[in-house]
């Protein structure tokens, strides 16, 4: 009887679990329109845009809430005054019709404001032109305090660049008709450095941080060697956190001491990771999209120095035309040791013992597995964010195709840069990059092999129309020196087709040779043409055309010889990278017609 009762209460408080969720779940109450009354100047599709709250789509459900609607009208208040309307005011309210909430904000805009006059006073460091640059005054514009008080530490910044680590700066407006602004600087006196202190070393030497810093005892402090130490820091791959802060020295108000604070990274760890991505998997051809995984062991800080080791295992292959198999899979193993430093000389430096297994279409199509191991030592040179160059040496050794078992050995000499000016790595809108690569293999380094590749290429980036990209890429390349009797074990030649490339040939089969198999030449020109948009949701499209060719002589080269594909194609946008599904179809030059449809497959925008 006692068991009876307490099954009893247990079904009876379960079922009130249920009704209770049941209740919450049918309380919430979802989006039905977002509307706008009372906006005149400023656009509607601006206002929507600084509003988290959105009207519910069949492709997404918008739940209510009343405090982010309240963050939203103040949202919209602050775009308002940062567009000069001082006095405007937004108010929200709802109504509730069939379950579904119907929002309104009701704005009224009020006078708008423009900037007449900006002085200021106090400054002998800095110009008036710079100042009013970072605070964004321009005088005949609508007046914009919002973003004037948000730049203000940037106008400390650029301050503490010349040891001025004490400024202030104060903003008085004074508002008629338009608006005069007053900017008092008091730019204090230098300050200097008087030591330094670390904290958060663990087992690691001192001196693998002081080499680092890139400034000493009795400097000005200047915000640009704060940074820099700090990067250098960050860039030994040994610490997560690297914080660098200035601490008053009593009595004086012209030195400080540096505290420097780390927080290292575990020193020995297992990771793994694997996906659908573009892979580098032959030379002479833009990376391809296909299915990879690696396992890596690493050890950040090797024998209680900045060395970083690392032994890999990889597996990659590419996708059938079809998409539906595995085809062309490569196994690698790599050792990997790094260091900032080299020789005593602060040269960013990676050695590579690695070895390959993969498989290639033989000369008459039948599949053959290919050796390469070797070892590369290079060098890396960063800019910026993205902008780097690299340099190094490679030797590698071939042993391939069952009919040609002779040793196959490169040493060559690679440089290698990217300029990268485009306003976002994975998604750009606006700006370009460059690239560019020249290698020499054999030479004065010796090898089975004699011949120079040198591959040029621009991408540019415009936004012709809010959210639509029109994206252009120009690649030439070349080799000097290379021998027919060469065998191209690992596509050292150009090759065109695929979804990185021309899409609309098969993966390396722009130009193919009497059993099908791709054929690559000593010269190739390729360009790639398409327009970006959204669509929907986190769904876009594109139109493209791409135009090039191969030849095997400069005498050769002229605009007739171009081949050209154009289609369209849908994007899907995740927190990661794009993917693309493109439609294809090539131009058949002879007929003037057009050859049969292709269905390209990939991993981020082709450029």
């Amino acid at each position: 009887m006692h068991i009876n009762l307490l099954f009893n209460k247990k079904v009876f408080l379960l079922g009130i679990s249920f009704f209770s969720c049941f209740l919450l779940a049918s309380q919430k109450k979802t989006v039905k329109t977002v509307s706008i009354i009372g906006a005149e100047i400023v656009k509607e599709s601006l206002i929507l845009s600084a509003m988290r709250t959105k009207k519910s789509t069949i492709f997404s459900s918008q739940e209510f809430d009343s405090r982010i609607l309240r963050l939203d009208a103040i949202s919209v208040k602050t775009l308002y005054i940062s567009n000069g309307f001082l006095e405007v005011s937004v108010e929200d309210s709802t109504r509730i019709v069939d379950g579904k909430v119907h929002v309104f904000l009701k704005i009224s805009e009020g006078k708008q404001y423009f900037l007449r006059s900006v002085e200021i006073q106090g400054n002998q460091t800095i110009t008036d032109k710079t100042i009013n640059k970072i605070l964004e005054f321009i005088p005949k514009k609508p007046y914009d305090p919002v973003t004037a008080n948000k730049n203000l530490s940037l106008v400390r910044q650029e301050y503490e660049q010349y040891g001025k680590l004490f400024s202030s700066i104060m903003i008085t407006d004074k508002i008629g008709d338009s608006v005069n602004v007053q900017i008092q600087v008091e730019e204090g006196p230098d300050v200097y450095i008087d030591t330094f202190f670390i904290e958060g070393l663990q087992n690691l030497g001192e001196d693998n941080v002081t080499r680092e810093i890139a400034f000493k005892s009795g400097d000005l402090y200047k915000k640009e060697e704060i940074d820099l130490t700090k990067r250098r820091i960050l860039q030994t791959g040994v610490f997560s956190y690297a914080g660098i802060t200035p601490l008053p020295v009593a009595g004086s108000d012209t030195t400080v001491n540096v505290l420097i604070e780390l927080r290292q990274f575990t020193q020995k760890q297992w990771s793994s990771e694997g996906g659908y991505f573009p892979i580098e998997y032959y030379r002479g051809v833009e990376p391809i999209p296909g299915i990879g995984g690696e396992i890596e062991w690493r050890n950040r800080s090797l024998a209680r120095s900045t060395t970083n080791f690392s032994a890999r295992v990889i597996v990659q292959g590419l996708l059938s035309e079809d998409y539906l198999y595995l085809i062309y899979p490569k196994f690698g193993m790599d050792m990997d040791f790094s260091n900032q430093w080299f020789l005593e000389r602060r040269i960013p430096t990676r050695i590579r013992l690695f070895y390959e297994t993969f498989t290639n279409l033989g000369q008459e199509g039948s599949l053959s597995p290919v050796m390469r191991y070797g070892l590369q030592l290079t060098s890396h040179k960063k800019f910026d964010k993205f902008s780097f160059i690299e340099t190094g040496l490679n030797w590698e050794q071939f042993i391939g195709f069952e009919k040609d078992q002779q040793e196959i050995e490169q040493r060559t000499f690679k440089m290698r840069g990217l300029l990268d000016r485009s306003d976002d790595p994975l998604f750009p809108h606006n700006g370009y990059r460059l690239t560019g690569e020249v290698s020499q293999t054999g030479g004065i380094l010796g090898g089975t092999r004699d011949y120079v590749k040198i591959d040029l290429g621009i991408n540019k980036y415009i936004q012709i129309h809010k959210k639509i990209v029109l994206a252009g890429r120009l690649k030439y390349g070349m080799i000097f020196g290379w021998e027919e009797s060469y065998n191209d074990v690992q596509y050292e030649k150009f090759y065109l087709g695929g979804s990185s490339s021309l899409r609309g040939w098969d993966m390396l089969k722009f130009k193919v040779d009497e059993n099908d198999m791709p054929n690559g030449d000593i010269i190739r020109l390729m360009m790639n043409w398409e327009i970006r948009f959204p669509l929907f949701w986190i769904l876009g499209g594109e139109l493209f055309i791409d135009g090039g060719y191969l030849t095997d002589s400069f005498r050769n080269q002229s605009i007739d010889q171009i081949e050209w594909d154009g289609g369209f194609g849908i994007t899907l946008m995740t927190p990661l990278v794009p993917l693309r599904l493109d439609f294809a179809i090539p131009l058949i030059k002879s007929t003037g017609g057009f050859n049969s449809w292709k269905i390209q497959l990939g991993a981020s925008y082709i450029f």
